[in-house]
């Protein structure tokens, strides 16, 4: 970053370029050096100048205050003695609608360091980062519900299907009885077209909710998967978990639907998190490793986490619909990731960790060359 430097303020003594790049490295492009006894501006970076036109190069500490309101702080701290370093946060007075987190550090008696942070352009980018991940968990969810309800449709026409072919049959056999009610016949009639009526429904709703194709992209794996573990950072946090990543060097293309495969990451990182609740906070660890295999141009993801791990029966009932070990769970979350992972020519299946635990293991080919 380029140097302004400015002459003495009258203590006889210039800044080192040391020092200030020093103060750079620890504090940031808006920074000013003042005298620490006159309080005048002796140096500051070229960052502050273009941000700040209007407080020239012969402004003192006083003038920051008639700027920045809030900044009177950060002076009564360093001059009571009460901290050698003081952050408040500010506002521009005169011209703008900025704020910004200001901070006062007294270097060695001798020279006051002052950063202005502009916290405005931070909240905006946390605020999009919210959004982001409010939208993705919305389209996930809208995705989940439409899988759900094509599940749905075909586990009950299965049973619908018999029962109508059962009722059919159990007419014939009375129009060719000697016996025959009439009143039994109609009765079958009616339940032969209600059963036919509701399969209709189901096959609109299917229709309504048919599974979209992916809209493939290239998409690099190592980024997606880091943003996928950033969406639950909040989670990872709140549940006291060690997140461990062995993502190598390596870059890793596919071709993809960002928003499918992003579905797939977070529910199997959710289940993950879910499944060491009942673990020692202090000891639960999950660890993300990313795998490549040129041979087969192929790479695959784990998902490893020390919790209750797999049971017998859960194991052979991992993919069945609607069976969940869950209290609240619907049983459709894996079904679903592995259908978006074979609608990407890949493979998902779970294993269980000889330390304990489970891993959840996501093959997808690679982008050729």
């Amino acid at each position: 970053m380029p140097l302004v430097s400015l002459p003495s303020s009258g203590s006889g003594e210039n800044v080192s370029l040391q020092q200030i790049g020093a103060a750079l490295a620890a504090f940031g492009e808006h920074l000013v050096i003042l005298d620490a006894a006159s309080e005048e501006m002796i140096w500051c970076s070229q960052g502050f100048i273009e941000s700040f036109p209007a407080l020239g190069r012969q402004s003192t500490l006083a003038d920051f205050i008639a700027v920045f309101d809030g900044l009177q702080q950060c002076r009564v701290c360093i001059e009571t003695g009460q901290k050698q370093m003081h952050t408040v946060s500010v506002r521009q007075q005169q011209g703008g609608e900025g704020r910004f987190e200001a901070t006062m550090v007294l270097l060695e008696k001798e020279f006051l360091a002052l950063k202005l942070e502009d916290i405005s352009r931070r909240t905006s980018a946390i605020q999009r980062y919210l959004e982001d991940r409010e939208q993705l968990f919305s389209t996930s969810r809208t995705i989940s519900v439409s899988e759900m309800a094509t599940t749905l449709a075909h586990e009950i026409n299965q049973p619908i299907g018999t029962v109508t072919s059962l009722l059919c049959g159990i007419r014939l056999r009375l129009e060719n009885g000697e016996n025959a009610q009439p009143e039994i016949v109609a009765a079958i009639d009616q339940a032969v077209d209600q059963t036919r009526f509701a399969a209709n429904i189901i096959a609109r709703i299917r229709d309504y909710t048919h599974s979209r194709k992916p809209v493939n992209q290239t998409l690099e794996l190592v980024e997606l998967v880091c943003s996928c573990a950033s969406l639950l950072d909040w989670e990872l946090v709140r549940e006291n978990i060690d997140l461990q990543l062995d993502l190598g060097n390596d870059l890793l293309m596919v071709s993809a639907d960002e928003t499918m495969l992003q579905q797939v990451f977070v529910n199997l990182l959710r289940n993950a998190i879910e499944a060491m609740r009942g673990t020692d906070p202090a000891s639960r660890q999950l660890r993300i490793v990313l795998r490549k295999n040129d041979a087969e141009e192929e790479v695959e993801i784990a998902i490893a986490d020390n919790g209750v791990g797999l049971t017998a029966d859960a194991k052979n009932q991992l993919f069945v619909p609607f069976v969940s070990s869950k209290p609240t769970g619907m049983g459709v979350g894996l079904n679903i990731c592995r259908s978006f992972v074979e609608l990407h020519q890949g493979r998902l299946w779970l294993s269980s960790n000889e330390a304990g635990g489970c891993t959840s293991h996501v093959l997808l080919p690679l982008l050729g060359n």
